[in-house]
This record gives structure tokens, C-alpha cells and sequence, in this order.
């Protein structure tokens, strides 16, 4: 039998005191791929990091273990050995490609470098051979995408380049870190698609880290299941889906967001807008002409009290720029009518004083709280601006009364966003804008960070604070199935225009454009 690609043996990684990874053991053949799945926390990226020694030694160290590449050493392995390894037998790609790729350099200089460091290219051929790897990762406008800058390319362009990158030295492995998860649906399929396609061509290994089980499903040959450090449940990926043995694997396959959201009472509409249009300046052309960019044309809707409307589309169909609309943080045309007031109409003093009625919870529930303030802070500040006849100790029982809501706990006010995990701040984020008692909510991208048991969890919360106060939602999402268990009408959105409208049931059901089957297909089919 010959040697696998990847051996882990009794890995164990510890950061101080804290041991993060247990005990692992997993081997990865020839031309396989091995899909390890868990929830954040579980140490499937400190596993995957610790094969090409990337984690941040020495506050990380390997009290045990063995890794081995092609029968190779890695654990102190020195510089040079690293130095053969990386980027050459084994290459990664990281979960955001904004955040890998530097932003002071051309997809070229950055495809080119490895090129010119591992193959000692010239700088002419690396040009080439990088065009040559642009075009095998399916990239449109592969020579003018040389030149451009990662800031102008989209999520999707970006992972081709990073993908393109992984490539150049056509490694033996390939460990993909969640390489899809900041991507719309459509995207994901197309690149997951890449990416076997690509692994056949080559016949690499791939060590596929998601804790999307839709996408593992479509795309391991074996799975490994890990949590807390520790690896629960090995096996083959038509095991692992049709009788999981390990507790935590049902549990893990259960977490889908279900149901569907609670019944509208109301026949009153909260929300009212007509042709809104938002456009962005683009500075001048010819003749001093202001050139501009429609970001959203002509949209109109109505939204009950205490129903959801779920907006769906790709990345840049425009649905955060209608949310932000709607918000009034971005000038806009068109009515936009909240609860009897026209938006656009509104005086600077009426807008704050409305903007308490009109609350936002954002995507990344990290990024949107601020680290130097604790809990009762950050969920009082509102309460601070547009309560300010409450006492200290009254709007300490508003906040306990709102945590206690959201599911943490009074007690833990005192404490700071960094010591609470995703699911947790992304509670926090929705207990800030409850604590004024809105009537409208917008939600954008709420539950995209989050691992899907924690999806699940924030779906039901958000469906039973609706229904208890009987709240008005605009969910802004890419997941068609948390806007399934979430929304009772759908907009479909390309390129700043409604493509299709309807009842979630006529849009899951019987979707009648070709863009929003295909958002579907996407979706539902892997």
C-alpha cells in the first residue's frame, strides 16, 4: 500500500494551559478527499494549520504527535524543509480572500511571486504562466484581472485568484479552510465545482474544512468529525449522512434551520415603499457629466406588521444598499413610508427620534460590537441617546431584561464581546436592537458567520421575539434555507432590480425566473 499524502498521528496542540486539539489521528490517500467538520471551537483549522506549521509559535506547541507529508516530517521540521513543503507538496486556501491577499499588490505580483520564489521563474514567464492559471480557474477577463488590485474584484473573483495561487505549483494536497462560506450560493456551486474538476485534473488530495454539511456531502469521499479538539466519527461520507453513529454527528446533521415563521395577524402595512432608487456618484466624464451607478432601480414593496420579508440575490444585486436605504444612511428617491412617516421627508431631530423605532442587526456580530465596551454598555447605549429619563438603575433592569430575552444571561453584562462565542455576540447584536422596542428590525446577513446549529438556534430565537411582539423583519440573506424557515414574502434581486416577488411558498415552490432557479438549484441541490 503506498505511503498517503497526509498522516496525522496522536496530534495534540496546546495554546498555554488550554488544549485544543486531543489525540487526533487521520490520513489522507492519493486523490482524496476528506472532509473534517465541527463547530467553531472544534479544532478543525488548528489541525489543518499545524500540517504546514503556520500556527503562532511558540505560544502553540505539539506536546505530541506526528505529521507527516509524503512520508516527511513536520513537527520541527527545519526552515528549509518547511520552506520545499509549503506552497509546493501542500498549498491552502483561506476562508476570506480580502483578508488573505494583500492589498498593495496586483493579482500578478501575488500569483508571480511563488512562481518566481519555488520555480525561480523570471518575472516575463511568471506573467504568463500566471494568465495560464487565471484562465484554468475559469476566471473572466483573465489578463485585464492581472493588473487589478483584490479590492476590485468580487468575493468569488478573489477565491479564483486564491484558488489560482494554491495552484501554481500544482501541490500534491490542498487544504481548503472553509473556501466557500463567504460566498453566495451560485458562487459556492461554481467553485466547488472548480475545485473537483481541478482535483481530477491533477489527481490531488483535498482536506476540505466546512462546517456546511450540503457542501461536504457533495464533495468528500470520507468525513471526520470533530469537537472539543477530540475526533468523534470517522467514515465514509454515505455513512456518516445515512447512519451516524456518534451523538454529536446526529446532532450536527439535525442543525438545519426548520419550520417556517409564525402567521401574520395583521392586515395593517407597517413598511411602504415606491420606485426607491439609490445611486452612487462615480465622479465625472466626458464634458463634466457626473457619471453615476444605479444600485437599486425603481423597487417597490409593502410589508405587514409582524411579517418578513426576505430579500435574496448575488452579491452586488443590491440588497444591503436597499437596507441601508431604508435606514436613511444612504440618500435615496422614491417613498419610503415606516409606520405613517415619510423617511425622506423627516428633519434631522424627527430622524433620531424615529431611528428608535428602526433598529439593524448586522452580518459579522464580532465586527459591529465594540471591544472596549462591555455588555450593558453596548446594550444600553441606545437607551443613553433616547431614554435619557431612565435612572442608572433603571436601564440596567432594561438591559438584564433584554439579555434575559435573547437567551444569556444578567449576570454577564459586566463582561466584553470577546469572551462570549459567534452565537453568543450575534444575541447581543439582536438583544442592542431590541432594548428600545422597534416595531421594524432590518437583518442583514444575521446568521451567515454563524456554524449551522448556532444558524438554527438564532432562527428560532428571532421567529419567537416576532412573534411575542409581534416585530417587523427585513431579512437580508444568501442562505435560502434560514430565508425558508425566516420569510412570509420574497423579493428576488439582480442587479439592483426585483426580478420576481411572491410568498415563500411561490418562490420555493414554483420559482418562474430563470435567475431565481437557478439561486435554488444552487441552494437545495448538491
Amino acid at each position: 500500500m503506498s505511503e498517503p499524502v497526509l498522516r496525522i498521528d496522536n496530534l495534540r496542540v496546546n495554546f498555554g494551559s488550554n488544549e485544543a486539539v486531543k489525540g487526533v489521528s487521520l490520513e489522507i490517500a492519493q486523490g482524496e478527499t476528506v472532509a473534517v467538520v465541527g463547530e467553531s471551537g472544534s479544532g478543525k483549522s488548528v489541525t489543518a494549520l499545524s500540517v504546514l506549521q503556520l500556527l503562532p509559535y511558540p505560544m502553540a506547541t505539539h506536546p505530541s504527535g506526528s505529521i507527516t507529508v509524503s512520508g516527511e516530517q513536520m513537527i520541527g521540521a527545519s526552515a528549509a524543509t518547511l520552506q520545499a513543503v509549503r506552497g509546493v507538496q501542500v498549498s491552502m486556501i483561506f476562508q476570506e480572500p480580502m483578508t488573505s491577499l494583500n492589498p498593495l499588490h496586483t493579482v500578478a505580483k501575488q500569483i508571480g511571486e511563488t512562481l518566481m520564489f519555488h520555480k525561480g521563474m523570471s518575472a516575463r514567464v511568471a506573467r504568463a504562466r500566471s494568465l495560464e492559471l487565471l484562465q484554468r480557474v475559469r476566471l473572466a477577463d483573465a489578463e485585464q484581472k492581472l493588473n487589478a488590485y483584490p479590492h476590485q474584484l468580487s468575493g468569488g473573483q478573489r477565491q479564483r485568484v486564491m484558488i489560482a495561487m494554491a495552484l501554481a505549483n500544482e501541490p500534491k494536497l490542498l487544504i481548503a479552510d472553509e473556501p466557500t462560506t463567504a460566498l453566495d450560493v451560485t458562487i459556492q456551486a461554481r467553485i466547488l465545482d472548480l475545485l473537483k474538476t481541478l482535483q481530477k485534473e491533477l489527481g490531488m488530495s483535498l482536506m476540505l474544512i466546512s462546517h456546511d454539511l450540503g457542501i461536504v456531502k457533495a464533495m468528500a469521499d470520507r468525513v471526520c468529525v470533530m469537537t472539543q479538539g477530540e475526533l468523534v466519527e470517522t467514515a465514509s461520507t454515505e455513512q456518516i449522512f445515512k447512519s451516524p453513529r456518534h451523538p454529536y454527528t446526529q446532532h450536527l446533521l439535525a442543525a438545519e434551520p426548520k419550520g417556517r415563521p409564525p402567521p401574520v395577524a395583521s392586515t395593517d402595512p407597517l413598511v411602504i415603499v415606491r420606485d426607491l432608487c439609490v445611486d452612487y456618484a462615480l465622479g465625472q466624464g466626458w464634458f463634466g457629466r457626473k457619471q453615476k451607478f444605479q444600485a437599486v432601480k425603481k423597487l417597490s414593496f409593502s410589508l405587514k406588521r409582524g411579517q418578513t420579508l426576505g430579500v435574496v440575490g448575488e452579491s452586488g444585486s443590491g440588497k444591503t444598499t436597499l437596507g441601508f436605504a431604508l435606514l436613511r444612511l444612504l440618500k435615496s428617491s422614491g417613498q419610503i413610508e415606516i409606520d405613517g412617516d415619510s423617511m425622506q421627508d423627516l428633519s434631522a431631530a424627527q430622524l433620531k427620534a424615529k431611528r428608535a423605532n428602526i433598529q439593524v442587526v448586522f452580518q459579522d456580530p464580532f465586527g459591529s460590537l465594540s471591544p472596549r465596551l462591555s455588555l450593558l454598555q453596548i446594550v444600553g447605549e441606545g437607551l443613553l441617546v433616547h431614554e435619557p429619563q431612565l435612572t442608572k438603575d433603571e436601564r440596567q433592569e432594561r438591559v438584564a431584561e433584554v439579555l434575559e430575552e435573547v437567551g444569556l444571561q444578567a449576570g454577564q453584562m459586566n463582561r466584553y464581546p470577546h469572551e462570549f462565542s459567534g452565537g453568543q455576540r450575534q444575541r447581543i447584536a439582536i438583544a442592542r436592537a431590541l432594548a428600545l422596542k422597534p416595531d421594524f428590525l432590518v437583518l442583514d446577513e444575521p446568521t451567515s458567520a454563524l456554524d449551522m446549529s448556532v444558524q438554527a438556534q438564532i432562527v428560532d430565537l428571532l421567529r419567537d421575539i416576532q412573534q411575542r411582539h409581534q416585530l417587523t423583519y427585513l431579512f437580508i440573506s444568501h442562505d435560502l434555507k434560514v430565508v425558508r424557515a425566516m420569510a412570509h414574502q420574497i423579493i428576488v434581486m439582480k442587479d439592483g432590480e426585483v426580478v420576481e416577488s411572491g410568498t415563500a411558498d411561490q418562490i420555493f415552490d414554483n420559482p418562474q425566473t430563470r435567475y431565481t432557479q437557478e439561486l435554488m438549484s444552487a441552494a437545495f441541490v448538491r
